[in-house]
């Protein structure tokens, strides 16, 4: 395939995976707002905890099986089946004792709605996902198919949403519509695959285990590490500041998480591509470079927006009884460039390239920064304290990372972009300060900061924005 076709191609599947997000995007923007405001700074904090310890049980139903298995396919392909089908028995079983260790979990929680959601969205969702196929399609590359099964997904949960929670009396139709629509996108799944010829054949064996458990276990821990530095402040904050504390950190956790997505479609586009030229010493660097040039293109003017703006846009997203989360928001919001750099170094890079002990070691890194932090900031400084230990914890993880990737690609990755990017961010963060006393609508005041970014790389950035573009072709 050409040069100029493989583009054409691959910027399809970016279009396609942005469609999604976008898409998803919009949803989570409508949908985010109206639970918020239908549930309740308190409520909904509880049912972020729900979510966040279920994440750890849900460690036992997936014990890295699944990032194994997706970097064999992207890496072999048709090759990689029959791991997938001893991955799927894996997962069946695993699935049976984390619905157990669920309901063992639940028995310990004093509040009775919250162990009644514990036990039934835990149980459900474990036993659910332990026949997802997901991962699957981002590794044989069916990017268009994930996307419409991404949207798919999303617009059946926040039909649920909108259609069912009222008050923070309906909270038990989110889990209905988080595992409802799961299940259906998991059907949708294992039909495409299916049809384009993918078998697979369910059968005890024993002694292939081995070889899928020692790489995975190192990936399952990945995944507990993860899972320590993104959740073990929704832990800390209700132990040390209370429900409703706990409910204003959630909500600008999730705000700056879901600003971070629109930067990681790229990077999963682009993961498949690198598994398979890991050993290539010319297009390996070539697609670090470009994915390290969109994260710092995209996620600069991002966080530096986000700080400026959030006394106009919490609010006006969120409703007046979250008007307490915009300074929490303003100390979380550079975790939409750490999250999306620790993802190019440790998920996309290191993962690409089969170093499971390396990914491993970065998460760790992050890990232990996150709750070290976690156990001393947030009672010195409060909600802002959690903050900073939710930010810094990817932090670890990217320095981690980076020390541990190849010369070659550390190289690649130090794009030139990033000094202009820094430079026009803060023209546009004063244009946008100098408007805030204007009291612009939100819409406006957000497209003015895009202008004034813009104009700024026109300026001062453009040649060297192109000689990138032409480097990369």
């Amino acid at each position: 395939m050409s040069v100029s076709k493989s583009l054409l191609r691959y910027g399809g599947f970016v279009v396609s995976q942005t469609t999604a997000r976008v898409v998803g995007s919009i949803l989570t923007a409508a949908t985010f707002p109206f639970l918020v405001r239908r549930l309740g700074v308190d409520i909904y904090g509880l049912w972020s905890y729900v979510v966040a310890v279920c994440g750890f049980t849900g460690l036992i139903a997936n014990p890295g099986l699944t990032s194994y298995a997706a970097q064999q396919v992207a890496a072999r392909r048709q090759a990689a089946f029959e791991t997938v089908s001893d991955v799927l028995v894996l997962r069946v079983l695993a699935s049976a004792v984390a619905a157990v260790a669920v309901l063992v979990v639940a028995k310990f929680e004093v509040r009775p709605d919250v162990r009644f959601l514990l036990a039934g969205y835990g149980v459900a969702s474990v036993l659910i996902s332990g026949l997802s196929l997901d991962y699957l399609l981002f590794s044989l590359e069916f990017f268009h198919v994930q996307a419409f099964v991404s949207i798919l997904q999303q617009s059946l949960y926040a039909a649920v949403i909108f259609t069912m929670v009222r008050s923070p009396k309906d909270v038990i139709w989110v889990p209905v519509g988080v595992v409802g629509s799961a299940l259906s996108t998991n059907l949708i799944a294992w039909i495409v695959l299916w049809r384009q010829g993918y078998r697979f054949r369910f059968s005890i064996a024993p002694r292939r285990w081995a070889v899928i458990l020692v790489p995975s276990l190192h990936y399952a821990g990945s995944s507990l590490m993860s899972n320590l530095y993104h959740r073990s402040g929704h832990i800390a904050v209700r132990w040390y500041l209370g429900e409703h504390a706990l409910g204003l950190y959630a909500a600008a956790t999730r705000l700056a998480d879901v600003l971070r997505n629109f930067l990681s479609v790229p990077q999963g586009v682009l993961m498949p591509r690198m598994a398979l030229h890991a050993n290539s010493a010319e297009r390996f660097p070539r697609l670090t470079r470009l994915a390290a040039s969109i994260l710092v293109w995209f996620g600069v003017p991002l966080t530096v927006g986000g700080v400026v703006t959030a006394p106009v846009v919490i609010p006006w997203l969120l409703g007046a009884q979250f008007q307490q989360a915009v300074h929490a928001f303003q100390w979380v919001a550079p975790y939409v460039i750490t999250a999306p750099t620790a993802a190019l170094f440790a998920g996309t890079i290191l993962f690409a390239m089969g170093r499971h002990r390396a990914y491993f070691l970065s998460t760790l890194a992050g890990a232990v920064t996150a709750v070290a932090l976690n156990l001393i900031l947030p009672p010195l400084f409060g909600i802002a304290g959690a903050c900073v230990a939710f930010v810094l914890g990817e932090a670890g993880v990217v320095l981690c990372a980076f020390l541990l990737c190849p010369p070659e690609v550390r190289a690649a990755a130090m794009s030139p972009l990033l000094g202009v990017a820094m430079i026009c961010s803060l023209f546009m963060g004063a244009v946008l300060w100098a408007a805030l006393p204007r009291h612009l609508p939100p819409v406006v005041l957000i497209g003015l900061g895009c202008a004034a970014y813009a104009i700024s790389w026109a300026g001062i950035g453009r040649n060297l924005l192109k000689r990138e573009v032409e480097g990369l072709a």
